[in-house]
């Protein structure tokens, strides 16, 4: 049968080309192959299909009858192709996310945002949380993580990076005296985060990395919580660009030794090998990495 398919398929195109030279252009093959599908058909059928001469080919009345019903079989199956294909582009079902509390108002989340706006039949349920979640116990599908990441047979893919700024509020900056480096402010009050360790690492101009250590009598488990008592004169801190620019601009927050950098933190994609999402997962992280959500 599949055989007896393909050569119907030939043979329209033969009769529409009217010439079997033509017909073999257009389906990439050889006017010899598509002449002998063409006699195979008329053999199985009994029946001749095509009056040939040396100039042009033409319907008998059974080529003609096959030639309407075999546009109708390829119509159907092109249109059967396409409407698969245009629901591959709509994507459907639910997909469960987690994030960090640090990504709130991340460009992450705006462009999670546009692409629930694309797929207006995609549920999605996000979760921001600062806890690592167990993504194959609780279900989830795709998980948004910083730092690095622990041996595990999850997929992750890298997409992004998380800047960040070693900054204190400007009340707090005009009670101390002028740091020349990053590693006067060791013994400044600090806001610590949990659960990262009371250290932080700065690069000098050069590039040389130095680790800061300090003590803190303020403890938050929430990135926005530690900018905005930070932003209160609480201590130092080294919030997300996007979280502490705001407060710069305006005068709220000052950056310390701004030739320093703090190291950026990279931001992870992690996901179980959950065949019922891998599309819609896919696309959304395809679609994220067309975007360079490395703060400035």
């Amino acid at each position: 049968m599949i055989d007896e398919l393909r050569a119907m398929a030939i043979f329209a195109e033969t009769a529409k080309k009217g010439s079997f030279r033509l017909a073999a252009k257009t389906l990439g093959l050889s006017p010899s192959v598509v002449s002998y599908h063409i006699s195979r058909l008329e053999k199985s059928l009994e029946t001749p299909l095509l009056y040939r001469t040396t100039r042009n080919l033409s319907l008998t009345h059974e080529g003609q009858m096959l030639y309407l019903k075999t546009n109708e079989m390829l119509s159907t199956a092109r249109s059967g192709l396409a409407e698969i294909s245009a629901s591959k582009k709509h994507l459907h079902g639910k997909l469960s996310i987690t994030l960090p509390t640090a990504l709130t108002r991340h460009p992450i989340s705006q462009g999670i945002a546009s692409f629930a706006s694309k797929h207006p039949e995609l549920t999605l349920q996000l979760e921001y949380t600062d806890q690592r979640q167990h993504i194959v116990e609780q279900g989830i599908d795709l998980a948004i993580r910083a730092g690095e990441l622990p041996d595990s047979s999850l997929k992750s893919r890298r997409i992004g990076f998380l800047q960040r700024k070693l900054v204190c509020a400007s009340t707090l900056y005009a009670t101390l005296a002028t740091p020349d480096t990053p590693l006067d402010v060791q013994n400044w009050p600090w806001v610590h985060l949990t659960p990262m360790p009371r250290s932080r690492e700065i690069v000098d101009p050069e590039g040389k990395r130095h680790k800061l250590h300090f003590t803190s009598k303020v403890t938050v488990n929430n990135v926005e919580a530690m900018t905005e008592l930070c932003i209160q004169g609480q201590g130092v801190a080294t919030p997300p660009v996007h979280l502490a620019k705001t407060a710069i601009e305006k005068g709220q927050l000052i950056e310390i030794c701004p030739t320093w950098q703090v190291p950026p933190i990279a931001l992870y994609a992690v996901r179980p090998n959950n065949a019922a999402t891998q599309s819609a997962v896919r696309k959304l992280l395809d679609y994220l990495c067309e975007t360079d959500f490395t703060d400035n």
